[in-house]
């Protein structure tokens, strides 16, 4: 079964952005990106809303999975989804729902990027050659032009095209060499236009025939899909294409070696920008402002280090052999530009993911640091414990309860004022403790003892019943909580997937996470890859 939308893209192509917005399709389609159906009623988690619990949403790619796939696909250095409109998002970006999203904006874009790549592809004689597998102006027919739309056509959708899909962009060729009077080169730079506007080119299908192995299995082709897009953002390379076509891909041991040679190739910096970045809130860094007044050491470059050394952090994990049980105590990747913000750290108070620069930084405000920001962040995205506000309180902003008007000096002091309100004591006795065990650093992460205005640093505190002098002294708590959490499996199940797990997912989730005990993320991404939820299609689907 092959999704055949193709015809309205081709003629007039913009007439395909209502049509996508009304079809239905594998996937959840018209659900939000909270959970929430197109008549604001809510998903039951448990009954894995309106489709089956095993199977993968359709969905468009990212701005950065389409920049990568593009690249990957022909040569080019053009980035043209940095100019698609953004569309907001809760969790990882790649879990909202394709069509709910795809405006006419959108549409336009991906048009004029079609034609700008088509163009771009053809002027620059390497790119061009990657394509011309042979000369379409040689010999009668157009079987060179079949053999060009056949070997390109697999790279674009991922998959090999069927013979009536074939028979279709042969057509077009024909039509653009006879009446619109086009070169046979030229009229293949029609067809590969054409192809990139393609929702098989754009969205990611999954209605492929089963794995010939086994009969509930994705097909090959689909399974590369999802390892590529998993580990690097982008479409498969030559060796997973080929692993498809043999079938592959069906063994455990066969996914589990190809994790390994994506991992070590460069492509896999797209995993750990994009599945960490999202998870924990490192991608954001780009678009974080400080206040250079108060901390003249903030610059751009500062700013690159930062994102730098925490993804480097992130890959010791999962290509550097560390286990992930170290996450919260190993030591820092050096950076020269760093090296004014680690100047003054007295020994042993700096390890692992929450004094990195980076996280200290995007949990702070411009001007000051965010004790309940910090706390929340830990909480929410390391933990996966799910936070709100009480119902029906209106919560001040910080300073507001005190009335005092121009910038907050002493962030503990005030913190107190908004705990000495019943509604807001609650969640404040929470997250005060963790973060304030934080505050011996500033917004953008180095030591200090004493606030802009001279007051000394608290960071003491009790959490679980245990007594700190700052965040070393409640680190061995966290340490310990972390060790029972499901969250890191949580979360990269929901990445491979492009989904949040449902109620027929706890299981699977329990079961990684025991194989897995805490090894490196490398050994966690081979886990789920292997799970019968990445490689079967749901049971209503099986054929």
């Amino acid at each position: 079964m092959t999704f055949r939308l193709d015809r309205v893209f081709a003629s007039p192509w913009l007439v395909a952005g209502g049509c996508l917005l009304g079809i239905s399709c594998t996937g959840t389609l018209g659900s939000q990106g909270d959970g929430s159906q197109g008549d604001g009623s809510k998903d039951d988690p448990e009954q894995g809303a309106a489709v089956a619990p095993d199977r993968m949403p359709l969905h468009h790619m990212t701005a950065s999975e389409y920049n990568n796939t593009v690249a990957h696909l022909l040569g080019t250095r053009l980035r043209p989804a940095d100019g698609f409109p953004a569309f907001g998002a809760k969790g990882f970006d790649a879990n909202v729902n394709a069509l709910s999203n795809l405006s006419q904006v959108l549409v336009q874009g991906y048009y004029d990027a079609a034609k700008t790549l088509a163009e771009d592809a053809f002027s620059n004689e390497a790119q061009r050659a990657a394509i011309l597998v042979c000369d379409p102006a040689e010999g009668a027919g157009d079987g060179c032009a079949r053999e060009i739309i056949e070997r390109f056509g697999l790279r674009a959708f991922r998959r090999p095209l069927e013979a009536a899909e074939v028979d279709r962009y042969a057509a077009q060729y024909a039509h653009a060499l006879a009446t619109l009077e086009m070169s046979p080169v030229e009229a293949v730079q029609h067809v590969v236009r054409t192809l990139l506007t393609s929702p098989n080119f754009l969205l990611r299908i999954e209605v492929g025939p089963d794995s010939e192995r086994s009969p509930g299995a994705l097909s090959g082709h689909e399974i590369a899909s999802r390892l590529s897009y998993l580990l690097w953002s982008s479409m498969p390379d030559e060796a997973l294409f080929d692993a498809a076509e043999g079938d592959e891909l069906a063994t455990e041991d066969e996914l589990r070696r190809q994790v390994d040679r994506m991992l070590a190739d460069p492509k896999s910096a797209a995993f750990f920008q994009n599945f960490f970045g999202q998870w924990l809130g490192t991608r954001t860094l780009p678009s974080h402002n400080a206040d250079a007044t108060r901390f003249p050491v903030w610059n751009d470059e500062v700013k690159g280090a930062m994102l730098d050394q925490v993804n480097a952090y992130f890959a010791s994990f999962t290509t550097g052999g560390r286990p992930w049980s170290e996450f919260l105590t190993a030591p820092h990747p050096e950076s020269r530009l760093l090296e004014p913000i680690y100047a003054n750290d007295p020994e042993g108070v700096r390890e692992g993911f929450l004094t990195l620069p980076a996280f200290l930084t995007l949990s702070s405000r411009a001007d000051r640091t965010s004790p309940t920001s910090r706390a929340k962040t830990i909480l929410e995205q390391f933990f996966c414990v799910p936070l709100g506000p009480p119902a029906n309180v209106d919560i001040p902003e910080l300073g507001a309860a005190g009335g005092d008007e121009g910038p907050i000096e002493n962030v503990r002091q005030e913190l107190e004022k908004h705990r000495a309100s019943p509604d807001c004591a609650s969640c404040h006795d929470v997250l005060d403790p963790i973060g304030l065990s934080l505050e011996i650093f500033d917004p953008i992460g180095a030591y200090r003892t004493a606030y802009p205005n001279g007051d000394p640093i608290d960071a003491t505190g009790v959490y679980e019943g245990v007594a700190f002098e700052d965040i070393s002294g409640l680190l061995p708590v966290l340490v310990e909580a972390a060790r029972q959490e499901k969250c890191p499996t949580e979360q990269l199940f929901s990445y491979a997937v492009r989904r949040r797990p449902s109620g027929g997912d706890r299981a699977r989730i329990e079961e990684i996470t025991a194989r897995w005990g805490s090894g490196t993320i490398a050994d966690l991404v081979k886990e789920v890859v292997t799970s019968e939820a990445f490689r079967l299609r749901a049971k209503d689907e099986a054929r």
